[in-house]
This record gives C-alpha cells, structure tokens and sequence, in this order.
C-alpha cells in the first residue's frame, strides 16, 4: 500500500489490492481510569487477524490533568500517570504499548481533548505521538479535526482503472444529544458533503451506521443511486461505571457502547458511478462492563520507578 499526502485537508491513499478491509475508531482516552483497554486491545488484535488499517478519529487521549486545563480532575487518570512529568508519560506509555501495532495503523487524528492540551499546555500530543511510532518504524499519517481520506483502488496498479471512493472524516461537536445520538446529524452533513461515500463522527461516545440512499446523476446522464453510509464509532471509555457515582452518573449520563466498525471497501470492475454496491460496514459493538473504574479496571502499577 502506498500512502501520500494530497493538498490541504485530503490524504491520498493507493492500493493495488482488490479489497482494502479497515477498522474505524475514536475516543479511546487512553489515560483514564474509564478506558476500557482490554477491550480496545482486543479489537485491535483483531483488526490484525483481519489484516485491517486502523483509524483513530480523535481523543485518543483524555489528557484533562494538564496544570492549566480547567477540566482538571486527578481522580479520573490513571494512577500512574499523576507525576509532575505527566504529559511525557502520557506520549512515552502510549507509545510502548502501541508499537506491536504500529504497522496495522494507518491514521490517528487529534480530537477535542488534544488541542485543549495544545491551548492549555503548548504540547501536541497527537504529533509526539505519531512521531514517535513512526520513529520506531511506522507509516502513520498525523489527521487533523476533520478532513478527507481519498482510497484510490488500482489493481495491478492501473491507473486508468482506479476505483476512487472518498471518505470525509470529522471527529464531533456539540453535546451529546440524548435523544437522537447525533444522529440528525446526518441529514445536515449529506446537504453539504454530496461527494463523500463515508462520513465518519465520533467525539459523544454513541454509535450509529446510518445508510443513506441517494438519487444520482452521471456526467454521461445516466440516472443512477448509490448509498452515502454514515458511522459515528463510540470508542471505549466507560464514564458511567457501575452507574453509582461520578460526573458522568450525577449529571444524568447515560452508560454508552463500547467499540468502533470494520469498512470493507471492494474494487469493481465496472469502474463507473453506478458500479453497484462497493462499500460494506460492520459495526464491531460491545456492550459496556458494570465496574467501578478504579478498584475493579484499573490494572496498572501505581508511580513505577524508573
């Protein structure tokens, strides 16, 4: 697979394969006494087993301890962490722990919580951390809050014949919109993003694959209709707990799924706008686990000595 970076806010990636299988993602915070890391790491592991790109749409890190982040709350990182070097060990633990994966991922986006750290703290943790894993050998592209990934499918590296499917990737905004998931949410982006086959959301911690059918025109005027499929991944922090205390419980939250969704994309060799169906999305669901985060998740060690 060759990957390069287009202008502006669109990334090229080419393959010569006939199917290019990835596993979509966000909000894992990491660092946090909430994240289910178990879980994300399994899903990993089987991303790997389906020989699967991995994307990390933002808030791979909670990072809310900085010195001057408002949002600060010691009792929600991992003890660990809670050292005058904190930002450091965020980056250099993150990155022991990822290298096994570093050539299965493919992109890891910064979220709302990384440029608060940015604007707090004047330290990019997404560029340290991709920096970092690439150093060790990956390939992995630094994303940005929202932009395109354009998948440039050329078997036998055909050019002429190249499938191009465009993705449009924005990490979230706004609340978490308790009724409707972020859902409407989609009936706003379809208006303004009409050439994007993927939309993908994150940032409110729900899921949703919502497929939209479209009516189409092609530039040779041949009606046609395709499918716009839209997926919000929901990422792995537990928040909710055991339902009993906390932020998240005491200010009405609700407990919310865990996980991310695999995208299969396929080359047709009726390379035209109305080739058919070349897109299929599989939602890799968990349901969340009743724990109380730091007695009954936490597993780490507490200020290891160096």
């Amino acid at each position: 697979m060759k990957k390069k970076a287009s202008e502006g806010a669109v990334i090229t990636i080419e393959t010569q394969e006939r199917e290019l299988t990835n596993f979509i993602t966000s909000d894992v915070h990491f660092d946090s006494i909430y994240c289910n890391r178990s879980m994300f790491f399994k899903d990993l592991d089987y991303a790997k087993s389906i020989n699967a790109g991995v994307y990390i749409f933002g808030d791979f890190y909670d990072a809310l301890n900085g010195r001057f982040d408002p949002r600060r709350d010691m009792e929600k990182v991992r003890p660990e962490y809670r050292r005058e070097n904190y930002y450091d060990l965020l980056v250099s633990d993150a990155v022991k722990q990822l290298t096994p994966y570093k050539d299965i991922i493919r992109m890891i986006a910064p979220g709302n919580h990384e440029l608060s750290v940015l604007k707090f703290s004047n330290t990019y943790l997404t560029d340290r951390l991709v920096a970092s894993l690439n150093d060790k050998g990956g390939e992995i592209i630094h994303g940005h809050y929202g932009g395109w990934i354009r998948f440039a499918m050329k078997p036998g590296g055909n050019r002429k014949g190249a499938m191009i499917i465009n993705a449009k990737y924005f990490h979230g905004s706004g609340g978490e919109a308790p009724v409707t998931r972020g859902a409407i949410q989609t009936s706003r982006q379809a208006v303004f993003l009409p050439d994007a086959e993927l939309v993908f959301n994150g940032h409110n911690h729900n899921s949703y694959h919502i497929p939209i059918a479209r009516e189409r025109m092609s530039i040779k005027g041949r009606q046609y209709f395709d499918i716009q499929h839209h997926v919000r991944t929901p990422g792995y922090s537990q928040a909710y707990g055991d339902g009993t205390t906390g932020w998240e419980v005491t200010r009405g939250g609700v407990p919310k799924p865990l996980g991310g969704c695999v995208v299969v994309l396929k080359y047709s060799d009726n390379n035209k706008a109305d080739a058919g169906n070349t897109i299929e999305v599989y939602p890799k669901i968990h349901a969340p686990e009743p724990i109380n985060a730091l007695n009954e998740m936490y597993d780490g060690i507490v200020f290891p000595q160096e």
